[in-house]
């Protein structure tokens, strides 16, 4: 390794390959102190590589595996969906509602809650996706340079991401910029077009306290007319007033739901049945739906799942698969018992039987042998040329 330190005290290393590369010491050049020198002695020609060379080649390694990465997924993704869709316009032909596995794939009017929340999901990791291939491809074709997420090509979730927040530090860097070249203390009273988030965030809550005293100031004004009578901030406009506006709503519908119980028998009465409406109510209410709709979602899904199951078991698809051998051996093990428990059954059945009584044996005799000589009599030739006769 060789170093070379400019006049700019910047120091450049510069990494030396060889395949015969040898470090001799010479005793003539080790200090009194315990140092020891040396030289690196290499016979064949030598490759020079600076450290951000080997650094971008290891770079664009990654971003050229990550692209075949890519490549790869998406490539399984589209077949996969270009199966579904031959399955749905199968089942579409012959007038059934496609099987699903997945709560996204369900149908408009059977799409729940969490089929809309996959579906967003897998939405925005595949525009993730897409991204991230597109940078990837850039990285690869370039020298291994480094392409930040708003500087691709590819425009996407996380291009706008970085984004929001460079453009938010920015803001913050340019107004405590600006206040320091014009000697404002605090963020709030720089221009508006100027004051950046802290300011802005400084305003609003300098605005919310403004209020407050406000309020209260007008609330001691009013106690102080009505001769001392206290004033609830719920009597005057402000922040504070409608925060016990709220608290009220609570209070007074917990109170008639306790005279709802008492009327009950001491029966516990859910908020959402109560006869005053509450916030409380209104939450519970709207979460029992959520989840009533997720319900029926999800045994729709089950139901799905099963025909789906029916319709593609492995043993039956492909029985010399791996699937198919592992799931015709479960089967098989799982319905050993119950047809050794209808043997056994049979022999207790059958161990328990009585002996027939000599009248039924008779009976039974008669009844053979009748039967016997009926078919006999129609496999005769000679009848059947009577009956032609006759015919």
């Amino acid at each position: 390794m060789a170093t070379n330190s400019g006049s700019d005290g910047v120091i450049d290393a510069i990494i030396e390959e060889s395949n015969n590369a040898t470090f001799t010491k010479k005793d003539d050049e080790i200090s009194s102190e315990g140092g020891g020198g040396g030289e690196l002695t290499v016979p064949g020609q030598t490759t020079r590589k600076r450290k951000r060379d080997v650094v971008r080649g290891m770079v664009k390694k990654l971003a050229s595996l990550s692209l075949e990465d890519y490549r790869w997924r998406s490539n399984v993704f589209k077949q996969n969906e270009a199966d579904r869709k031959v399955e749905e316009s199968i089942a579409r032909m012959m007038g059934e509602d496609p099987s699903y596995v997945r709560p996204m794939d369900a149908s408009e009017t059977k799409l729940g809650p969490l089929g809309k929340a996959e579906k967003d999901a897998v939405a925005w990791l595949s525009s993730v996706i897409e991204e991230e291939g597109k940078r990837a491809e850039q990285i690869a074709k370039s020298d291994g340079k480094l392409v930040r997420p708003m500087d691709g090509e590819g425009q996407g979730p996380l291009a706008d991401i970085e984004r929001q927040a460079v453009g938010f530090f920015n803001k913050i860097v340019d107004s405590e910029k600006e206040r320091a070249n014009t000697g404002t203390l605090r963020p709030k009273d720089l221009d508006e077009s100027l004051r950046g988030p802290l300011g802005e965030a400084e305003a609003s809550v300098i605005s919310a306290l403004e209020e407050i005293t406000a309020s209260e100031k007008l609330r001691a004004a009013q106690s102080k007319v009505r001769g001392g009578e206290l004033v609830r901030p719920i009597d005057v406009p402000g922040p504070l007033g409608e925060a016990e506006r709220v608290v009220l709503e609570f209070v007074l519908a917990e109170r008639q739901r306790a005279k709802d119980r008492e009327m009950n028998d001491g029966k516990v009465v859910r908020p959402m049945l109560s006869s005053d409406s509450s916030p409380m109510g209104k939450a519970e209410r709207n979460a029992v739906k959520a989840v009533e709709r997720l319900q029926e979602e999800e045994k729709e899904r089950l139901r799905n799942l099963l025909r789906a199951l029916e319709e593609r078991r492995p043993m039956e698809v492909d029985r010399d698969s791996p699937l198919g051998v592992t799931e015709a051996f479960a089967v098989g093990v799982f319905r050993g018992p119950k047809l050794l428990m209808k043997v056994v059954d049979r022999v207790k059945e059958l161990l328990q039987s009585e002996n027939m009584d000599e009248k039924d044996e008779e009976i039974l005799r008669l009844a053979a042998s009748t039967s016997a000589e009926t078919d006999d009599n129609k496999d005769d030739p000679e009848n059947k040329k009577e009956k032609k006769k006759d015919s």
